[in-house]
């Protein structure tokens, strides 16, 4: 009896292995080769954005100047028609204080970048840009019309809070522009006034990022 005993566990253990074993190997999917090695590419892609995406990034000596002059005066001009508007119709006077700022210090870069295109031999722009060659891949002028045109209609503390969103924006933009000039542009103005709007800017974005948590928006 116990012999019967003994080997009816025995037979029930090993159809309980072989159950498992089956269920194991026929249950789970093998992964597909190369899927874990692109998933995984894929997140390190979005962390790490390479730098040859930026147009800057790939342009040296009078190919950079050149574009860099052409986007940042287009870049200026959006600037200047942002803040002399923000001037007239703003809620707050720390806005009114920091366009007015802008027109002045941008309208003095403007007049050193238009005199640089003349006396370098560059093509003479105005508010177009560098066409394909503008700061992200875009034409300049008319990332600053769209950016404008957000604007048009608004009053009072919907004006300031699209008005601090674009600037915002705007500014992030010319300081990514100008971080390649350091060791891309080939006159020496051109990494001077780069490291200006850098250092200017930045600081002003720190400042309407202030704003936007006091003033709730």
């Amino acid at each position: 009896m116990k012999n019967k005993i003994f080997i009816t566990v025995i037979v029930v253990l090993a159809i309980a292995a072989a159950a498992v074993w089956y269920f194991v190997v026929f249950s789970v999917k093998p992964v597909p080769e190369g899927a874990l090695k692109t998933s995984n590419t894929t997140v390190d892609e979005k962390k790490q954005k390479p730098a040859s995406d930026n147009i800057y990034a790939n342009l040296k000596g009078d190919a950079f100047d050149e574009a860099y002059i052409a986007d940042m005066l287009a870049h200026h001009e959006g600037a200047l028609n942002m803040s002399e508007q923000a001037m007239a119709v703003t809620a707050h006077e720390e806005i009114r204080t920091l366009a007015s700022n802008i027109v002045q210090s941008q309208s003095t870069e403007l007049i050193k970048m238009r005199t640089w295109q003349k006396e370098w031999g560059y093509k003479e722009t105005m508010s177009a840009g560098h066409g394909s060659h503008g700061g992200a891949g875009m034409d300049m002028g008319g990332d600053m019309v769209e950016m404008q045109n957000k604007l048009q209609g608004l009053k009072g503390e919907e004006y300031d809070k699209e008005f601090l969103k674009q600037m915002i924006l705007h500014h992030e933009q010319a300081v990514e522009m100008s971080q390649y000039a350091a060791t891309n542009a080939k006159h020496q103005e051109i990494k001077d006034l780069a490291s200006a709007v850098i250092s200017a800017q930045t600081k002003e974005i720190e400042q309407m990022k202030q704003w936007q948590k006091d003033w709730g928006y």
